[in-house]
């Protein structure tokens, strides 16, 4: 996904009828772990207990990790999705504050642990890009079903400027009858990239196939018959491009 200024995480329709300074958002954080080391230990045993005392803070509404399967060569390899209401993008924290939450969620870490931890942890990752969107549509398999399922299946989208309302149209169109009530996908989401727009952005919406199981979605591409566009496809076709597909698998989700 060659230059990535974005991306993650995803998915995940957590749109509130508020008003437009409380809506949700999504922030994701796209993060590349270099071979052969711990890191992912270190998100789900050290920065999970941060994110969560944030949460209890009210800082934002949840922390939700998720790693990529079987894709050495996509451009990251983790994401961290933090849904927030777009008020508490305003509540930075100060160097005080953030020491307090960190001696709280870790007090067996002192502040020259910290130190030396964060100096490893920068040789272990490269923080590849970052995100900000919000949930348009989504769709369920039934109302059993809870979003975002276990699997994801990522498609970045760049639609064409002046045709975002058209695309979101035709997108939504596809689904109209719902998903297949015996199919294996349980779920569909559509999201809005907000932080960024011109004419260079690489992508600026996504939409999500949900799974139960990573062998669904592998069954689902098997049993797939050969097809060609119909004219509505064909259309969506015209207005954007598929950039890239990646499957995540949920890690964690902190709430």
């Amino acid at each position: 996904m060659k230059h990535i200024q974005y991306f993650f995480l995803l998915f995940f329709a957590l749109t509130l009828s508020l008003s437009a300074q409380e809506k949700v958002i999504l922030k994701q954080t796209y993060i590349k772990v270099k071979e052969g080391n711990n890191y992912a230990q270190d998100l789900t045993r050290k920065f999970s207990k941060l994110a969560q005392k944030r949460i209890d803070a009210g800082y934002q509404l949840g922390w939700h990790l998720w790693e990529v399967v079987d894709s050495p060569q996509s451009p990251f390899s983790h994401v961290i999705v933090e849904p927030m209401l777009i008020s508490q993008l305003d509540n930075q924290m100060t160097w005080d504050s953030y020491n307090e939450l960190r001696n709280d969620a870790l007090p067996e870490m002192t502040n020259q642990d910290w130190r030396i931890f964060m100096e490893d942890v920068r040789e272990k990752r490269t923080l590849v890009a970052e995100s900000i969107f919000i949930t348009v549509n989504e769709v369920k398999r039934d109302e059993d079903v809870s979003l975002p399922d276990d699997i994801g299946v990522i498609n970045f989208m760049k639609v064409k400027d002046g045709k975002f309302k058209t695309y979101e149209a035709l997108e939504a169109a596809l689904y109209a009858k719902g998903l297949n009530k015996k199919g294996l996908r349980t779920g569909w989401s559509l999201a809005k990239r907000v932080d960024r727009y011109g004419k260079d952005l690489y992508w600026n919406y996504m939409t999500v196939d949900w799974y139960s199981k990573y062998s669904d979605y592998i069954k689902m591409m098997v049993s797939a018959p050969t097809w060609d566009a119909n004219k509505d496809f064909a259309k969506l076709m015209d207005i954007r491009d598929l950039r890239e597909s990646v499957v995540i698998k949920k890690v964690m989700m902190l709430d």
